[in-house]
């Protein structure tokens, strides 16, 4: 019953992830201007039940489905810990992850506030986001500890290369949310060029500026067309590189014939992702390609986080040792 109330948590996770972009792509965020309630309600009032004002229905109902997801999927994340915590068969390393994830969860409702009390500061939204992709990313890992997921150990030492490639993406993932938060998606409409030169002047100090905070609202970007294409390319170098990383870990997976599949999968993800971001910079950001740019990158992170979970060894207690020719199972 818990494998199956995560796995329902995971499903929400990345439909509240999901619309979370959606949100952010339609400029949805400040919809509703008060938290948690919209305009003082519950339900977002229309324009005729608001006195002296003028109120955008679909974006307030967009800002409002979103809460109301995210509120379901706190309660649903509180119900796994409450049954994890007096469940006597489970360790103590999966009980301190339920409880790290309902904590994770009670910081992500305050940054969805703060969000909007603080005017979709990029800072904020950017961590917003992560604090999404973690949620996601710890809640397959408590499923794949609930399920006894085999770990597996081999003669070459993957799990530094593994690891590098996770903080590499964890890295873009925060860069795109950077880049979506100052509205820099369109700052470079060529490719692989960026306003027509390979390496144009950059403003890192003025572009990547996180200290800066202030009351001014932030919907529609406040950066400079100089700051907005330093970001971009940033994210694009970025990205480079950890094209790279995922290209040298695939020819090492490759070598295993049990990690072959994960291999193609993770390759295939890259290769998808890196299409999808090509396509949103020359096709002018339509919404359907920005919205399966954040789809696939939730798609990559749990499949770098699932190589680096079955590259860890004793993660659940059953190793699956492999020599190229044959595997054995090992309790530890």
């Amino acid at each position: 019953m818990t494998n199956k109330l995560c796995i329902a948590a995971l499903v929400m996770a990345f439909i509240v992830v999901t619309l979370g972009a959606l949100t952010r792509l339609l400029d949805a965020g400040l919809g509703c201007p008060d938290w948690p309630g919209c305009y003082g309600q519950l339900t977002p009032p229309s324009s005729e039940q608001l006195t002296g004002g003028i109120i955008d229905e679909g974006k307030a109902w967009m800002e409002m489905i979103h809460r109301y997801l995210a509120s379901a999927l706190g309660l649903t994340i509180l119900i796994v810990a409450v049954k994890i915590e007096i469940d006597k068969t489970v360790n103590n390393k999966v009980r301190w992850l339920s409880r790290s994830l309902f904590l994770l969860v009670v910081v992500q409702g305050i940054f969805g506030m703060l969000t909007v009390v603080m005017k979709l500061l990029p800072q904020v939204v950017t961590l917003h986001l992560l604090g999404g992709m973690l949620i996601l990313a710890l809640l397959f890992v408590l499923i794949l500890k609930l399920q006894s997921t085999r770990s597996v150990a081999t003669s070459e030492n993957l799990r530094p290369l593994a690891l590098t490639v996770l903080i590499l993406l964890s890295c873009q993932i925060t860069l795109g949310g950077w880049t979506s938060s100052n509205y820099a998606g369109l700052a470079c409409p060529d490719f692989p060029t960026c306003q027509n030169q390979w390496l144009p002047d950059l403003a890192l100090a003025d572009s990547f500026n996180i200290t800066e905070i202030s009351d001014r609202n932030y919907e529609g970007g406040l950066l400079n067309a100089q700051s907005k294409l330093t970001i971009q390319v940033v994210h694009r170098f970025v990205a480079l590189v950890l094209f790279l990383s995922v290209l040298v870990l695939f020819l090492h997976l490759w070598k295993i014939p049990y990690l072959r599949n994960q291999a193609t999968l993770l390759l295939g993800l890259t290769f998808l992702q890196l299409g999808l971001g090509i396509a949103n910079a020359v096709l002018m950001l339509p919404l359907p390609l920005a919205l399966a740019h954040n789809t696939g990158a939730v798609l990559l992170l749990l499949s770098v986080v699932y190589i680096n979970f079955i590259l860890f060894p004793k993660s659940n207690g059953i190793v699956m040792k492999y020599d190229g020719h044959t595997r054995s199972y090992i309790n530890y």
